[in-house]
């Protein structure tokens, strides 16, 4: 039964990508907004830690 399972995931993950396309990439060069919400994050958790 798992083998089934497991193979059937395998198929619908190939399935995903199509050759001869084009897909966008995702980067964390130049997210400036993204990183300060995370240092602001951290620096809340911090300080919660600290109390």
């Amino acid at each position: 039964m798992m083998q089934v399972l497991i193979s059937e995931l395998a198929q619908e993950e190939t399935s995903l990508i199509k050759l001869d396309q084009s897909y966008p990439v995702c980067s964390p060069y130049d997210a400036f907004d993204a990183a300060n919400t995370m240092l602001e994050v951290l620096r809340a958790a911090k300080s919660q830690k600290n109390d």
